[in-house]
Order: structure tokens, then C-alpha cells, then sequence
């Protein structure tokens, strides 16, 4: 399956000599964070559904083909939980309809600024980042000169899986987390 919708991102990502972009995508309402990555062969496209413990991955070949079986196998029935799906025979769920839908919506720019965080007040409560179960957003360490820690990837590989901690640990990348569900930035 083509996602003809990277085409002109991947353009201006080479325009502006940028190996990685981040994005958001809404699915029914569901917020993806979504991370481009061409710094690397096959390209990838890194989702996590905000509020949930759902992460997956695809390999984008050239012609910006990929193969809409999301990666690991285990997120498939982690992201008809957070898409909030029942099982229907008369009309299954399919990643090749959430990726054309996808593909429809991806910008065709980057974004030169960060998506604003909307701020959540606590009445002067300590949050132990134990307590900070909801994933929110991917942080690209190479932006800031940083690297993503043993124990973040630890607690990516509790809440997705081994594949998605290894793909953030190759590519310096951690998942971040909040104490609020629906947490947007």
C-alpha cells in the first residue's frame, strides 16, 4: 500500500535537511503522536496513542510503500482497545483503512514550532513517575542532545513491548507519560 500523504512531507523534510519530524494524527478520537524517521533504511513511521498503552510501527519503502501489518503483532488488539472497538464479522477492523485514512492526513510540511502542552494543574500533590501510567508523546532526544535512559526504556518495553523499546533505544527516543488520560500537547 502507498501513503501518497508522505510524499510532499519527506520533500520538505529534505528541503530543510531534516532526518526526523513528529507529528499528531487523529483517528475517530484517538490522538496518535506519530514520529518520521528517514535517518535510517527502510524509513519508519513510530506511532503511540496518546492516553493509552498502545505503540506500533511500520517500515516505509521506497515510493513510500509499506505493509499495512503493524508492528509488533501484539498492538493490533492494542489499538482496536484504544480506537474502542468491538470485534464486528460484518465489518472488521483493518490497518489498511486506518492507514489510507492516515495517509489523507499527514502534513505536507514540517512543523517549525512544538505543538503548544496544554498545562494540568495539581493542588500541590507530589506525581512519582510511577503514578504516570498514560502515555502522552514521544521526546526525540537527538533534538536536544540527550539520550533516552535505561529505566525509560524500561518502562517503554513494560507498556509496548520489547520491539517498540529496541526501535527506541536505536533511535534514541523516549516514550513520555502522564498521571492524566487524555493528555494532548
Amino acid at each position: 500500500m502507498k501513503l501518497e500523504g508522505l510524499k510532499e512531507l519527506f520533500k520538505d523534510m529534505k528541503l530543510n535537511n531534516v532526518a526526523r519530524t513528529q507529528f499528531q494524527y487523529k483517528h475517530n478520537s484517538v490522538i496518535f503522536d506519530v514520529i518520521f524517521f528517514i535517518d535510517g533504511f527502510p524509513y519508519q513511521l513510530l506511532f503511540g496513542a496518546v492516553g493509552h498503552k498502545c505503540s506500533f510501527f511500520v517500515d516505509v519503502m521506497p515510493g513510500f510503500e509499506i505493509s499495512p501489518i503493524i508492528k509488533p503483532k501484539s498492538a493490533y488488539s492494542d489499538l482496536c482497545k484504544a480506537l474502542g472497538l468491538t470485534y464486528d464479522p460484518a465489518n472488521p477492523f483493518s490497518t489498511a483503512k486506518f492507514f489510507a485514512d492516515f495517509s489523507q492526513h499527514i502534513p505536507d510540511q514540517i512543523s517549525t514550532k512544538k505543538a503548544p502542552v496544554i498545562p494540568v494543574r495539581y493542588e500541590a500533590v507530589a506525581i512519582d513517575d510511577g503514578d504516570k501510567v498514560y502515555f502522552s508523546h514521544w521526546k526525540n532526544n537527538s533534538e536536544k542532545s540527550g539520550n533516552v535512559t535505561d529505566d525509560n526504556l524500561e518502562k517503554t518495553r513494560n507498556a509496548f513491548g520489547p520491539e517498540i523499546a529496541n526501535l527506541c533505544r536505536r533511535k534514541n527516543i523516549s516514550s513520555c507519560w502522564s498521571v492524566v488520560q487524555k493528555h494532548a500537547r
